[in-house]
């Protein structure tokens, strides 16, 4: 099980770091290790996390990372985060699974069509007002928040279409944000009890080699192979996990 657990968290970094929609793998493992419900969101936090992280200190490191934008969109993810971790727990576990099946296909629907994170030249670039950062900042945190998968999608699409930023800086301030989006939403499940730490742990481990490397090939055009990989594997988790339920 342990092999098991490493392997689908470097398959899970190697697919986020580069398209994103890491979390459909990790979740759906960890909800047949832990069990449906904010167990497996709560652990899926420290898998989170330690991949956001890794990605960050690439992206940091090759100078695509604009603190200014970052900071400012980080604190309205957090503060979602903090509302949307609060209000997980609440939903009854059963519910899990059908919200997974109903949320996995339009994300990898958005990680498939990379047309869709193409900008033309007739689209309006000029930056959006601050009050619209930090709404989609507080959605997309709370999102991440009551749930998580394809949360850093939806903050790197915002980051490059809301707030008009480059490509590889919105894809820097985007795991800036998922970072702190994953660890205010660890800390607030850990104070209820939600965490399975050795379990998170070992995907975790597996998750931050796949981020890293990655994210020093997320310009090589890695995604080509990426983008079906991610369709076979959760088609495959989410088969197995109905099955079990």
């Amino acid at each position: 099980m342990e092999i098991f657990l490493i392997l689908a968290g470097l398959v899970a970094g190697l697919v986020d770091s580069i398209a994103g929609g890491g979390g459909l793998i990790t979740l759906p493992v960890l909800m047949l290790t832990v069990g449906a419900g904010p167990d497996a969101i709560g652990t899926n936090k420290i898998v989170g996390a330690s991949g956001a992280l890794m990605s960050l200190w690439v992206y940091f490191r090759h100078g695509h990372l604009d603190w200014r934008k970052g900071v400012l969109f980080s604190v309205f993810i957090a503060g979602g985060s903090l509302a949307g971790s609060s209000v997980s727990p609440l939903i009854p576990a059963s519910a899990f699974r059908w919200l997974l099946l109903v949320t996995c296909p339009f994300i990898l629907w958005i990680v498939w069509n990379k047309s869709l994170w193409v900008r033309t030249p007739q689209m309006d670039l000029r930056p959006s007002s601050p009050r619209l950062l930090a709404l989609t900042g507080f959605a997309c945190g709370f999102y991440d928040g009551v749930w998580g998968p394809g949360g850093g999608t939806f903050m790197f699409l915002g980051l490059l279409f809301v707030a008009k930023v480059p490509l590889l800086t919105a894809m820097a301030v985007s795991k800036l944000a998922n970072s702190g989006s994953a660890l205010v939403a660890l800390a607030n499940f850990a104070r209820s009890g939600h965490v399975h730490w050795w379990t998170g742990a070992e995907v975790a481990s597996g998750m931050v080699v796949g981020s890293y490397f990655g994210a020093r090939h997320a310009t090589r055009h890695a995604e080509k192979i990426v983008r079906p990989v991610l369709a076979v594997v959760v088609g495959l988790l989410l088969i197995r996990l109905m099955k079990n339920g």
